[in-house]
């Protein structure tokens, strides 16, 4: 996962996720998010994820595998699922890897293996700091599967991620990434710019917001075999201030875009953005939609 600079969060409402250098948030806000991020997102991730493993498995098994890496691995809900559902089949002398740029996500797959039994394989995990751009430390050819869930189209050079990727990958070697078409809980963070004009989210860029556009980045990038599936996916919350206290208190991007604001100003945004929730979704507690992506390939 990487980082925004809030200097261009801030001036530029024209961004995109990857027109910015996220390397200097503060560490801090990610860690608040770390800690947060797996109670949030669990049911949300779970059909992507299942969704990536599944199609994945099915052009190579994992059961044939011989290195699995987990690219931009957050808090390591993926590498969790693999291990879950594949962990029996996996060959003993698989490689198995988490790789993130932020240090607080990595610490909190650290805490995941430290917790696992003696003969669990969370314990052959190795954990690595790494750009999901440049993947300075993997061999070429030397992986048999590549996941990377809702991180490429953040960070500033998507296509040098794709591309990375492949070449860390074996012949026939499989990639399976997603990212979002949209969602409630996004739109509902967009809010800011009508508070502040100046201050507005970056847009995921158009090529990643559609099955066609996915494909096609991987195709762009080498890969072959290539299919894209969209997936409808829910968020639950209980109350809709508790929710966007959350993404106010939590959420690096909206921490970075309302540092400065006056208490007025604070007011006015958490006022309007409950607003939004309560058109989106009256009830609560309730559940928020989005529709995810899955691409996957072939080297």
């Amino acid at each position: 996962m990487v980082r925004m600079d809030e200097s261009k969060l801030s001036r530029n409402p024209s961004k995109q996720w990857n027109d910015t250098d996220a390397s200097e948030a503060k560490g801090d806000d990610w860690d608040k998010l770390a800690k947060e991020y797996t109670k949030l997102t669990y049911e949300t991730s779970l059909k992507p994820i299942g969704l990536m493993l599944e199609r994945s498995n099915a052009l190579l098994p994992f059961s044939e595998a011989t290195g699995i890496l987990d690219d931009g691995c957050g808090p390591g809900p993926i590498m969790s699922r693999i291990l879950k559902d594949h962990g029996s089949d996996i060959p003993k002398e698989c490689t198995l890897l988490c790789t993130d740029f932020s240090e607080p996500m990595l610490k909190q797959v650290e805490s995941q293996k430290a917790a696992a039994a003696a003969d669990s394989p969370w314990k052959r995990v190795d954990i690595k700091h790494q750009d999901a751009t440049d993947l300075e430390a993997i061999e070429d050819n030397s992986m048999s599967h590549v996941t990377a869930g809702m991180v490429f189209f953040m960070t500033p050079d998507p296509l040098k991620c794709l591309t990375e990727t492949r070449r860390v990958l074996k012949e026939n070697g499989v990639a399976a990434i997603s990212s979002w078409e949209g969602n409630q809980w996004m739109d509902i963070m967009k809010v800011m710019s009508e508070v502040d004009s100046a201050k507005q989210l970056p847009e995921i860029p158009s090529e990643w917001r559609s099955t066609s556009g996915v494909q096609g980045e991987m195709q762009k990038a080498g890969f072959r075999d290539t299919e894209s599936h969209r997936v409808h996916v829910e968020m639950e919350f209980q109350t809709h201030e508790s929710f966007v206290d959350f993404i106010l208190a939590k959420i690096p991007h909206m921490i970075t875009l309302t540092k400065g604001m006056s208490e007025a100003e604070l007011a006015k945004l958490r006022e309007s953005m409950v607003a939004k929730s309560k058109d989106m979704c009256p009830s609560e507690p309730g559940r928020f939609t989005g529709e995810a992506i899955v691409g996957v390939g072939k080297k």
